[in-house]
């Protein structure tokens, strides 16, 4: 296919896009980027990421408030796959704009994005299916999905024909020629776009440090069917949700090992209702199995799929290492299977499941003792530098990483040759012209929201407020004054989660005293400063008691309150 002609676009006399990152540039996860040309806004993926800590966070968006601020000019969304740091944000970007904005996605994307507005009550009637080579417009753009292999069903790079030239945006993607599946990277596609001339290659940079592909995912299939076969007891596997291929495979094993398969974990499930319906997964109907069925089998009857691989708090395989799962519970000779990488940043917590694991006497394998039992679907660094030899582009910015792994993948596109190369991290504002010319010509307000409670923005001021609940605790105080300002009964002193204080008797009978004392010494000032110096006089008596510094609620009411409260303090 020819590239169509570029649109005409200027600032002044020259063509000019400028490429914006929202989120995925000096990070791994939460992938987003707009780019801007003519005045028009194109977002292409919108992904989330989760909390590295637990204090009541559900999960990790991009700050939109640019996009708000523009929200007129955006004429839609291209999605390049279904994984969740590439629409897991999305419901929260089509709430922040409040208009219609279509949304355009492979089908194995489609369909889970569709359940996801479902889950939030939003309106999936603009969203779009595309098909690999076929060409799209939206506003000034014309978009070209490319196929490309991964561990995710029907993942696309994308060609975005602008007014400076082709953009090339490979999203994540790998080589690997033993997709179960059959969706193998178009490389002719990409030979050809590096014939007709591609102004700027955009790429990820996940896996920049692992100097080829160790295996294939057919390989691991292999290998999943050789371990169960070896088990006695019951075998449980941690995998990545999305992945259709892995799951074909440990169907097959289970079948040819007479296994009932039982998946633990909401998204496990609706990621294999996606895929059977639509047609990537196929199985006997007697196959799977409920949770509820588990305690009704013999152990080696059973194959058990689990989410959360990466030691998500709530999650299945997590509850199964803290021997907290409902309707499981493990012996020493069952055998577990952690069939994914660590992503980086979830090391810790990766590492105290496989501590809890171990601690129960089970078999555990992992891809350090067995590699073959994962390989990544993200481009090693030998399949990147196969990827710019193909496309020969004028200019380069690595994406999807932290700093490190960009500044690692910008080095490798020297050694390619590409001599213009910009790595920028999120919020930058990047202009791109006609021969690949890029300098950072400003900045957008970018950063990290963090939704609790159904999608709540979780404020910065709130946030330091739950840790330092968590890290310190908190005393409650309460204070009835009379007419005099005297204290008309004795103060109300409870604490929670302070070390020394709670349920020591002493310890709150001498905050009980110290309050008194201090409200009788402030007695004719203002309310405020009678409440300013509870709280001191109560935190130095605590740090003498304990060393904590906690937070400290003040609750004063006096002869004209009624009882209610007059403030808090924290």
């Amino acid at each position: 296919m020819d590239a169509p002609s570029s649109h005409d676009s200027a600032t002044g006399d020259r063509p000019v896009v400028h490429l914006i990152p929202l989120g995925g540039l000096g990070q791994v996860g939460m992938n987003c980027f707009a780019l801007e040309q003519e005045g028009a806004i194109l977002v292409v993926d919108c992904g989330a990421t989760f909390p590295e800590d637990d204090v009541g966070e559900e999960l990790v968006v991009p700050d939109f408030s640019w996009l708000k601020s523009r929200e007129l000019d955006v004429v839609g969304v291209f999605i390049t796959h279904g994984h969740e740091d590439h629409i897991g944000a999305l419901p929260h970007l089509l709430q922040v704009l409040r208009r219609p904005l279509p949304v355009y996605a492979p089908a194995h994307a489609f369909a889970l994005i569709e359940a996801r507005l479902r889950d939030h009550g939003l309106d999936s009637g603009n969203l779009r299916v595309v098909e690999p080579g076929q060409l799209y417009e939206l506003g000034p753009f014309l978009v070209e999905p490319i196929r490309v292999a991964h561990s995710i069903v029907q993942a696309t790079a994308l060609c975005i024909f602008t007014a400076v030239g082709n953009i090339v945006h490979t999203a994540d993607f790998d080589l690997d020629e033993e997709q179960p599946a059959g969706w193998l990277t178009d490389v002719e596609r990409f030979q050809q776009l590096g014939e007709q001339g591609v102004t700027l290659l955009l790429s990820d940079s996940t896996n920049i440090d692992s100097p080829t592909r160790h295996a294939h995912e057919g390989q691991v299939a292999l290998e999943l069917m050789r371990l169960v076969e070896l088990a006695l007891g019951r075998v449980i596997v941690g995998l990545f949700s999305s992945n259709a291929h892995r799951l074909a495979g440990l169907f097959s094993a289970a079948q040819q090992t007479r296994r009932k398969v039982c998946l633990l974990g909401r998204s496990l499930r609706r990621h294999v209702e996606i895929a059977t319906r639509l047609g990537h997964l196929s199985y006997p109907s007697d196959l799977l199995i409920a949770p509820e069925q588990l305690s009704a089998l013999e152990p080696g009857r059973v194959l058990v799929i689990a989410g959360g691989s990466q030691g998500e708090v709530a999650s299945a395989l997590k509850k199964l290492s803290k021997r907290d799962h409902p309707q499981l519970e493990l012996d020493e000779g069952d055998t577990v299977i952690l069939s994914a990488r660590v992503i980086p940043g979830n090391e810790k917590r990766v590492n105290v499941m496989v501590n809890d694991f171990l601690r129960q006497n089970v078999q555990l394998i992992t891809p350090l003792s067995h590699p073959l039992v994962h390989v990544s679907g993200h481009a090693s660094r030998s399949e990147l530098k196969s990827m710019m030899e193909w496309v020969r582009p004028r200019a380069f910015i690595p994406l999807h990483g932290t700093l490190g792994h960009m500044l690692r993948h910008q080095t490798l596109s020297q050694e390619c040759g590409i001599e213009q190369s910009l790595v920028v991290e999120n919020g930058a504002r990047v202009e791109v012209l006609e021969r690949g010319a890029l300098r950072v010509v400003g900045s957008v307000p970018a950063g990290q929201n963090r939704l609790v409670d159904g999608g709540a923005i979780l404020d910065g001021a709130t946030r330091r407020q739950r840790y330092t609940l968590a890290r310190q605790g908190v005393i409650f105080i309460a204070v009835q004054l009379d007419v005099d300002g005297r204290c008309s009964a004795p103060p109300k002193v409870s604490a929670r989660g302070v070390v020394g204080v709670d349920r020591d008797e002493d310890a709150l009978r001498a905050i009980q005293t110290c309050v008194a004392r201090t409200v009788e010494a402030t007695r004719g000032q203002r309310m405020r400063s009678l409440e300013t110096n509870i709280v001191q006089a109560v935190r130095s008596a605590v740090l003498a008691m304990s060393s904590l510094r906690p937070s400290v609620m003040v609750h004063v009411f006096d002869s004209h309150s009624n009882g209610s409260p007059q403030r808090d303090l924290g």
